[in-house]
């Protein structure tokens, strides 16, 4: 039989990406579990619980306030005056903005409607409220 030179030498002709693709796999179900972890507020509150609820579909700026009324936009610390202006720069950027507003539990519902009410005077009209089921 005839053999060619490639034979002969032992040179591998072919790569085995199958070594290659499961450490890919193992990588990726390493940052889909990790992701979620990192993607959850810093800030503790205490929300609500609810029976029935839904999932957010689309993304969101998040207004948080905390048990001891201080009033977040994103993790920074703001006032109402801060927030108004922040939104309503936000609404004409981008009309169809959802604000999703995180109110601890243990708050006055008059603190939290006044909070509302200076959301939509922001000229948001997409707002939820966040709540665990």
């Amino acid at each position: 039989m005839a053999h060619s030179d490639s034979e002969l030498d032992g040179t591998v002709t072919g790569i085995n990406v199958t070594p290659l693709v499961d450490i890919m796999l193992v990588l990726l179900i390493i940052f889909m579990v990790t992701a979620h972890f990192v993607s959850d507020s810093g800030i503790k509150i205490n929300l609500p619980k609810a029976a029935a609820g839904e999932a957010s579909v689309t993304a969101s700026l998040t207004v948080t306030l905390d048990a001891g009324g201080k009033l977040r936009l994103l993790d920074n610390e703001i006032d109402v005056n801060g927030l108004k202006a922040n939104l309503n720069r936000e609404s004409k950027l981008n009309p169809g903005v959802r604000v999703t507003l995180a109110a601890d539990g243990s708050l006055p519902y008059r603190q939290i409607v006044s909070v509302l009410d200076a959301i939509k005077q922001s000229g948001v009209t997409r707002v939820a409220l966040a709540a665990e089921r």
